[in-house]
């Protein structure tokens, strides 16, 4: 069978990005939202966003870029195989397989971050939380320009109820890449169900949504119920977020 211009096009770009992913290293250094009027008001979308999780659908094309020292793409590219097989086990479910393969990785390949950040993933999902908070911490002592680490460990603190510090880590990830559409939206389910934060809630799903191909009629109806609920922002304060201008994808390579 033969493969298509676009479909070629399409590999090489997932396995560049897979590479960059890879090869970070080293730069050291109670779901209720509140009306106008104050009063506790549980949104109707709620349950919704609460059963979305941290993945919402999403056409974007953007994979958000992990920086790192060109010196280790050598290093990187020898380490992509197996890496890629690790990140195939994981999708197909086979959780304990790929935890081996990524540790074993680690170890021969410290320089790199994908394979502790993905080593977070799994004890996130096997909701060690303990474990998933070390390994994602390592990763960004090896690269702290890692908006992929910092969008787990938001996930991470919020499961154990460590909302501000989710938040912090949520802010951080949309800093180093305002076109991560993944951790603005986990940043406005956070904002409304936990920390009661209409305005931030809105400015992120607005930024999730303006980097959609096509926009998401469930975060729109999110957006249209939070507008009408969030209380007038102060006259200093101005919407904190514009929507970037390209389409944004949540590809999670590294």
């Amino acid at each position: 069978m033969s493969t298509s211009f676009t479909d070629r096009r399409l590999l090489a770009a997932t396995s560049a990005a897979m590479l960059l992913a890879l090869a970070g290293c080293a730069s050291k250094p109670v779901d209720t939202g509140l009306d106008g009027s104050g009063e506790k008001h549980v949104s109707k979308y709620a349950a919704e966003r609460e059963v979305a999780g941290d993945v919402a659908e999403s056409d974007a094309m953007h994979i958000p870029p992990v920086p790192h020292d060109p010196a280790v793409e050598g290093i990187a590219a020898k380490a992509m195989p197996e890496y890629g097989r690790a990140l195939m086990a994981m999708r197909n479910g086979e959780l304990e397989q790929a935890l081996v393969m990524l540790q074993s990785l680690h170890t021969r390949y410290p320089q790199l971050s994908g394979p502790l950040v993905n080593q977070g993933r799994i004890y996130w999902q096997q909701e060690k939380y303990d474990e998933a908070s070390d390994a994602l911490n390592k990763a960004l002592e090896v690269n702290s320009q890692n908006p992929y680490a910092y969008n787990l460990l938001g996930l991470v603190m919020r499961e154990q109820g460590k909302f501000d510090e989710a938040r912090q880590h949520y802010l951080q990830a949309v800093q180093l890449d305002p076109k991560y559409a993944r951790a603005h939206f986990n940043l406005g389910v956070l904002a409304e169900l936990y920390l009661q934060d209409l305005n931030l809630a809105l400015d992120h799903f607005r930024a999730y949504q303006g980097l959609q191909k096509t926009p998401d009629n469930t975060v729109a109806n999110w957006i249209a119920d939070l507008e009408r609920r969030a209380p007038p922002r102060p006259s200093s304060t101005p919407a904190a977020i514009a929507a970037p201008e390209a389409a944004n994808s949540d590809q999670e390579v590294n």
